[in-house]
């Protein structure tokens, strides 16, 4: 997941990576560390994509378009709870590392619905790139989910290499 995230920031222009392990931490101040681990709130950050697990099972996602002060939130499973959850993570630890005066408006993603039990990490990779490109959801993306593993996969085994 991270790896993707990363390949996304450097394909697209000023965009940070907001450290999924934010959440491991107790303190909220080490949580805020945890979470820059990626330079991702550097002033020449203008969007930010993150990603969170629960326990160990399921990927959620978030993308924050700092300029307009927007937050898209996205849990595959369209879960009121998994909503709260994400929110309440952001407004804790992402929200106080903005620029000063940032509050956001939170708006869910709700255009796309998991279909099985173990794409989510797939579909939150894929609504960060829709999301960074302003391209809008099309129900065809079900249809090409191997074609989707290949290509990120292929994404990260490129990177991987680069940086080498």
């Amino acid at each position: 997941m991270i790896t993707t995230m990363k390949v996304l920031a450097e394909k697209y222009t000023d965009v940070g990576v907001v450290s999924p392990s934010f959440r491991e931490p107790k303190e909220p101040d080490r949580k805020r560390i945890v979470a820059n681990a990626y330079k991702a709130f550097t002033p020449t950050k203008s969007k930010l994509i993150g990603a969170l697990n629960y326990d160990g099972a399921h990927w959620v996602a978030f993308f924050i378009d700092v300029g307009n002060r927007v937050c898209i939130l996205f849990d595959p499973l369209q879960e009121d709870m998994n909503y709260a959850k994400i929110k309440a993570s952001i407004k804790e630890v992402v929200e106080p590392l903005l620029p000063v005066n940032t509050e956001l408006t939170y708006d869910n993603y709700t255009s796309c619905f998991q279909q099985d039990n173990d794409n989510c990490g797939l579909w939150c990779l894929i609504v960060l790139e829709l999301s960074l490109t302003g391209m809008p959801w099309h129900k065809g993306l079900y249809k090409l989910v191997p074609y989707l593993r290949l290509r990120f996969l292929s994404l990260c085994l490129g990177y991987v290499e680069e940086k080498r």
